[in-house]
């Protein structure tokens, strides 16, 4: 299941610009990263999963299967900042759209 570890992997910075493949391209390598898209979608995905796993843990604790309660908090921290940041991306690019929408051509 998905860490913060696994979140950082994503290359967040790809949200943010695609400056090396596009001079990847540009230069002719051939080489395809993800494109936007995908990006998007597999930071959705694992922030979905690292509030599966919270949710795991919490009703484990719960239900009295296991006595980890830090790990659950843990896990429970980890999945209300991935999905902090993903609001806050979200919010960004909206913003970002917003401006575009505005600019007179």
């Amino acid at each position: 299941m998905p860490k913060i570890e696994q979140l950082q992997t994503l290359q967040l910075r790809d949200l943010i610009g695609r400056n090396n493949s596009l001079e990847k391209v540009s230069e002719g390598e051939g080489q395809e990263g993800k494109d936007f898209g995908e990006v998007i979608s597999d930071f959705i995905q694992a922030v979905n999963d690292a509030q599966k796993e919270s949710t795991e843990k919490v009703t484990e604790v719960i239900q009295g299967k296991t006595e980890n309660l830090h790990e659950a908090m843990a896990a429970l921290e980890e999945a209300r900042l991935s999905f902090q940041l993903m609001l806050e991306i979200r919010n960004r690019l909206l913003e970002s759209y917003q401006e575009l929408q505005r600019t007179q051509v």
